[in-house]
């Protein structure tokens, strides 16, 4: 089979068919494209028979994508996106409409949502859709065409997706004020393994989120998912927490949180994962640099004196 002939055969069925894969409700979709079910029906036989596969699993209310469909979608996804970007060249125009993003514990509203907010004020007819997944359901959303940007701590080497460095984070260790520990100059390691730390969820490596060494045990009092929650904790004075040092520095200088030694926390790398087809998406390319210029503005750890 001749990819590039079948693709010339289909292209006029594809918009037709992405509503139905999306929707997965034939009286639903003729709703939407405004046509009747039955022609809905079939143009959809049409392009199975084309493709000589089918792309649905058929009951008698649903049609629910297979894996050849699936995999179909994403690809129509993906040109739908690429095309609207270009017409957007093409007529010279501000990006608008929905653009979604997906970020990371600090990322998110340290970096991504200023970030956002300052290409909203470039281009106000963009919206953008922020949410939070793991780097493997990110990537898979990207390559789904759910996403056009992604940013996180674990890089990728998928087909098809460009994975670009912003730098790095440093993290520490810190308590709030109340806690056994708060303002002591000098803490041996065994003296703060003594006290129950509150920590992050497990991220897609198998390993803490906060970059906690793994051949390190530790007491664990508390566990939480949102990095904002482990900042309320760690002003509780309640518990030890591992926070980035661009979240927790504003607090150490009000004297609400003290930075505690040795220093066992290693740095955070942080990446951007978009489509490899979107490289030169102006607003993507936007978004990157102001996040990599942030992040290399963050505060970051400093060495204390002897």
């Amino acid at each position: 089979m001749d990819p590039s002939k079948k693709a010339g055969e289909i292209w006029q069925w594809l918009p037709v068919f992405k509503v139905v894969a999306e929707t997965q409700h034939l009286p639903t979709a003729a709703k939407q494209l405004h046509v009747s079910a039955s022609a809905i029906s079939r143009t959809i036989r049409l392009i199975e028979e084309a493709l000589g596969q089918e792309l649905f699993v058929r009951s008698s209310r649903r049609l629910i994508l297979n894996g050849a469909g699936e995999r179909l979608l994403a690809a129509t996804r993906r040109s739908t996106n690429s095309l609207e970007q270009g017409l957007r060249e093409v007529f010279d125009q501000s990006f608008s409409g929905p653009y979604r993003v997906s970020s990371l514990g600090v990322l998110t509203d340290g970096f991504v949502l200023p970030s956002l907010l300052d290409l909203q004020a470039e281009h106000p007819g963009l919206v953008p859709h922020m949410t939070t997944r793991l780097a493997s359901e990110a990537n898979q959303s990207l390559i789904s065409g759910l996403l056009e940007v992604a940013f996180y701590y674990d890089p990728t080497t998928l087909p098809g997706i460009r994975c670009e460095s912003l730098g790095e984070l440093t993290n520490s260790i810190y308590c709030g004020r109340g806690h056994p520990l708060f303002g002591k100059r000098r803490v041996e390691t065994q003296e703060l393994l003594e006290h129950p730390f509150s920590v992050a969820a497990i991220g897609d490596r198998g390993t803490p989120m906060d970059s906690w060494p793994v051949d390190l045990p530790r007491k664990v009092g508390f566990q939480i998912l949102m990095l904002s929650t482990n900042l309320r904790v760690s002003l509780s004075g309640s518990f030890v927490t591992v926070l980035p040092d661009a979240v927790a520095s504003p607090h150490a200088e009000a004297g609400e949180l003290w930075r505690l030694s040795p220093d066992l926390i290693p740095n955070t790398q942080v990446y951007a994962a978009f489509r490899e087809e979107d490289s030169d998406q102006g607003v993507t390319q936007a978004l990157v640099a102001n996040l990599r210029e942030r992040i290399a503005r963050a505060p970051a750890r400093r060495r204390r004196r002897p």
